[in-house]
């Protein structure tokens, strides 16, 4: 037997000796990959002065997306943030942009926009930032810190 045989099912393996090939898909430099994202470009991580410079200075090129929960958001959000939440509507940015709207009430963003995701504490806006990857936004940043590291610098002052 082959080494790279458990690799394959008994089945899968039997069907290349009945194709009349005598060795596994292995042995014949054949592999699969699995991955359950694929990713481009890797997010920009950003800072709470990056952020506090978006907010300044809006710019149409960049959306900065707040993934929390609805009531999350409705008790305080980052200024200019849009709420697309990562639990109750993980899909939607694969929505197409007319329901998208009847959905959120604003415009999907453009694939050429860059999306800043951020949520309480980081999780959440990792998870949607990845997963944005997979919907062909490659512009992405993640406010790690998240909204708990925006009231604290806001607090400061």
């Amino acid at each position: 037997m082959s080494a790279c045989r458990p690799q394959q099912p008994v089945a899968a393996w039997r069907a290349h000796a009945t194709r009349g090939l005598n060795r596994p898909s292995c042995q014949l430099g054949l592999r699969r990959w699995y991955s359950p994202l694929s990713v481009d470009q890797p997010a920009e991580e950003l800072k709470y002065e990056d952020v506090k410079q978006l907010t300044q200075k809006p710019n149409s090129d960049v959306v900065l997306v707040d993934v929390r929960e609805p009531q999350e958001y409705e008790n305080g959000a980052i200024p200019t943030a849009v709420n697309i939440p990562y639990k109750s509507s993980p899909g939607a940015l694969g929505l197409d942009p007319e329901d998208f709207y009847d959905t959120f009430g604003f415009a999907k963003p453009s694939l050429d926009q860059k999306l800043v995701f951020y949520c309480l504490a980081g999780i959440r806006s990792t998870a949607a930032e990845q997963l944005a990857a997979t919907y062909g936004y490659q512009k992405r940043g993640n406010y790690v810190g998240s909204y708990e590291d925006w009231l604290n610098h806001e607090s400061q002052k």
